[in-house]
């Protein structure tokens, strides 16, 4: 939105406010007559102030829609050793110049952020902590941060300069090819999931600042004015902005953002989900991402199914991003390393050859996730359902050696057990290889049946053991100890490993 037009709506909306409800009809009619989409913004920011949302002047809560005021420095204009070259980029949160490090003889670029809002000492010192943190931040999928400058009232950031187009330009030809989309989402959260490894959290998602470079890797800007997570500062959520405001920008931010919540590493996931449906279905999931009303819709509406808009769509991708953009954050996946897995099982369920793009330290690839959490889950429900095929051989034997009915009681409810609990074990395998996005849906339908199968299996093998000893000692001692392994296994160590697996996967445990 430009900035002349912001302004009318800003004063049209603020004029209408103070007017009885049965004037503002013929008011807005008469101001807009030349335009009536602005007439219908207005009566929408009406609308949500009329219910509370929008309890202030919008000037006074998002800011980031105006263009910054801030006087542009000329080229050739020296801060320290760095030398102006021209501006990059311009928006609430300062402006950004292309200039040149003297020292190290190498591009830069330089954020130059607004005195007014870093006027306090706290301020200043909170912005020191989160740009060392940010410094910190080693992956090929984040822009560095160099170093945080200060000239008197004046800060700005340091950090490497990326050539290439910004993914709002890759998007002018979306909706995007299943192929590209995932490509890019995961390079995307490849290095989200790095960043929050380190306790980091961007808060600002949005095209402009993610560029995708000539060979078509993706690097992730704007980190120096990064959150980090389990810090707070005098309040709610730690903000380098005057009260009332937020950091962020309002078309991309998550509902908890945009209410003044604290937010956490999911507010980047709903940020992504809104990057991932653009490219999906080639449009904003919540309107026009230059309408004010469209923030309203982000914390009252929700998206529209993306098959809807562009039926090429795979349904188990329109599911993934739906969950990002879930209203309450537990209801979104818990981390990135949970959404990284279902977009990595859906590029291989799709036989989408992955690029040899950097992966995030300590994170495998998707086609090697041995040691893994999920792995080792994945790896016990195999394990447990075969062994529970394999023991049906000894306890056939004992329904032979016994005979009539005691040997029939004896093993066919091990059999029931056996059929339900490794059958389900399996299927819970397969959907987690295949339809990683079903796995939550799918454990929760028969986690039950499975724990009632294995207790059932454990008994009837301590009870036929206990019958055969005198006869079969080592029959019996085979049967025995695989009952107490399996009690252990499904009583101790699943537990752990689902927990494990939990903070990877996307589903929950009962």
């Amino acid at each position: 939105m430009d900035p002349e037009r912001w302004q009318r709506l800003k004063d049209l909306f603020e004029e209408a406010v103070e007017m009885d409800a049965s004037r503002r009809g013929v008011f807005l009619e008469k101001a807009c007559s030349d335009d009536p989409s602005l007439k219908t913004e207005v009566e929408e920011l009406l609308q949500h102030h009329d219910d509370g949302f929008l309890e202030n002047s919008a000037s006074g809560m998002f800011p980031e829609l105006l263009e910054s005021e801030m006087d542009s420095l000329p080229p050739g204009k020296k801060l320290g050793p760095y030398t102006i070259n021209g501006i990059i980029g311009r928006g609430g949160m300062g402006v950004v110049y292309l200039a040149r490090d003297g020292r190290l003889d190498r591009p830069v670029a330089l954020k130059m952020l607004p005195a007014d809002y870093l006027k306090d000492n706290e301020q200043r010192e909170r912005l020191r902590r989160e740009a060392r943190a940010a410094a910190r931040l080693s992956h090929p999928g984040i822009a560095t941060v160099y170093s945080l400058e200060e000239c008197g009232d004046d800060i700005y950031i340091i950090s490497e300069y990326v050539s290439g187009g910004t993914l709002r330009e890759v998007m002018t030809e979306t909706p995007l090819p299943l192929e590209t989309l995932l490509d890019i989402g995961l390079q995307i959260g490849r290095a989200l999931a790095a960043a929050h490894e380190y306790g980091i959290v961007h808060r600002d998602l949005k095209p402009e600042n993610i560029m995708k470079t000539a060979s078509g890797s993706i690097k992730i800007l704007d980190f120096g004015l990064a959150r980090i997570e389990g810090e707070k500062h005098g309040g709610a959520a730690a903000r380098l902005t005057r009260a009332g405001m937020f950091l962020g920008t309002p078309s991309y931010a998550s509902p908890e953002q945009l209410l003044g919540k604290d937010v956490d590493f999911r507010t980047d996931i709903f940020s992504f989900g809104v990057l991932l449906y653009e490219m999906a279905a080639g449009k904003h999931p919540f309107g026009a991402r230059d309408s004010i009303a469209a923030i309203a819709h982000i914390v009252e509406g929700d998206a529209p199914d993306i098959t809807a808009i562009n039926p090429s769509i795979p349904e188990d991708l329109n599911t993934v991003i739906l969950r990002c953009l879930r209203k309450r954050p537990e209801d979104r996946y818990p981390d990135m390393q949970a959404l990284l897995t279902d977009l990595e099982s859906l590029s291989e369920f799709h036989d989408i050859k992955e690029k040899r793009y950097p992966v995030p330290t300590g994170h495998p690839p998707a086609k090697h996730k041995r040691f893994h959490p999920l792995w080792w889950w994945q790896f016990h429900q195999a394990v447990a359902g075969f062994g529970y095929y394999a023991m049906l051989y000894p306890q056939w034997r004992v329904k032979q050696w016994l005979g009539g009915a005691e040997g029939s009681l004896l093993f066919f409810p091990l059999l029931i057990g056996v059929g339900i609990a490794a059958n389900l074990r399996l299927h819970l395998w397969f959907t987690s290889c295949f339809y990683a996005s079903e796995l939550e849906a799918q454990r929760r339908k028969v986690s039950r049946w499975i724990r009632w199968a294995d207790w059932l299996f454990a008994f009837m093998l301590a009870v036929t053991a206990a019958r055969i000893h005198s006869e079969h000692a080592v029959i019996a001692a085979l049967l025995m100890a695989v009952a107490i392994g399996s009690l252990v296994a499904f009583t101790l160590i699943e537990p752990t490993t689902a927990r494990a697996a939990l903070e990877k996967t996307s589903w929950n445990s009962k």
